[in-house]
């Protein structure tokens, strides 16, 4: 702090930015010290910062160390997912059944949907906390969901990448805004849209909330077409479950999304 001081002292003595001259100091940065000093000097009073150490490194060696996380299985991004769901108290319990049950899923349509494991990372992220939203308010916890996303401070992701999960998360119950997809880079878009519909499908099969055993689930998938199938008897011992699903054929049309829902044959 008291360095600051100090240099905002040489800074008035000098008195124009145009003509400014220390030692160390490039001509591109000449523009902008005063400002800096002006904003880390307020920062540390407000904050009450002692003492600030100076990084050797730059952005770009930053990126590398974030990429080689990311290929070593140690991805920054990971560990935020997992202080986000701590914070805001998620059901733990209830987001594995849902990851469980979407991971389940993805695997069935994954070649037919040409799905890669990134798309399954994301898929998970998304499970593991799409109810943050519920420390909030229960009432249209999805936005309040998607509105944390959008404004939280995600080490490791960027803001294209946060918007993806919250345009997901905000996605995944009620009716599905589609200008939200079409907000997205076109790159994510797709990937929004399948990752959004093995969501939605997971948390319906989960609605009970309870650690019970789900019957076989066979789900299959022709471009945008999806087809779920459940046993007849499962279904008719789950009639909310069963009015959920019928009721989703109408909202997963709302994303150019096609879903039929039918009972397995029985075995002959």
């Amino acid at each position: 702090a008291g360095s600051l001081a100090t240099l905002r002292e040489a800074l008035l003595e000098q008195g124009r930015l145009d003509t400014l001259k220390l030692p160390g100091l490039s001509k591109e940065r000449a523009s902008v010290i005063a400002g800096a000093t002006v904003i880390f000097e307020t920062a540390f009073t407000v904050l009450g910062i002692k003492r600030l150490h100076a990084c050797d490194s730059s952005m770009r060696e930053g990126l590398l160390w974030d990429m080689l996380g990311r290929l070593e299985g140690c991805d920054p991004r990971s560990f935020s997912i997992h202080a986000l769901a701590r914070r805001y108290g998620v059901d733990h319990d209830q987001a594995q059944r849902v990851e469980a049950t979407a991971l389940l899923l993805f695997e069935q349509v994954a070649t037919d949907w040409k799905l890669h494991d990134e798309t399954r990372e994301w898929l998970c992220w998304s499970a593991r906390i799409h109810e943050i939203g519920l420390a909030i308010a229960h009432s249209q916890h999805h936005r309040h969901s998607s509105y944390i996303l959008r404004h939280a401070d995600l080490a490791g992701f960027s803001w294209q990448e946060q918007a993806l999960l919250s345009t997901v998360l905000s996605a995944h119950r009620r009716k599905p805004d589609k200008s939200l997809f079409a907000a997205l880079p076109e790159r994510y878009r797709k990937k929004a849209y399948h990752i959004t519909a093995l969501l939605r499908l997971a948390v319906l099969l989960r609605r009970s909330r309870r650690p019970e055993v789900l019957p076989p689930v066979v789900l299959t998938a022709a471009g945008p077409c999806l087809h779920l199938q459940l046993p007849r008897l499962w279904l008719s011992q789950h009639p909310l479950t069963e009015a959920d699903l019928k009721q989703e054929i109408s909202l997963l049309a709302e994303l150019d999304l096609t879903l039929k829902v039918s009972a397995i044959p029985p075995q002959s």
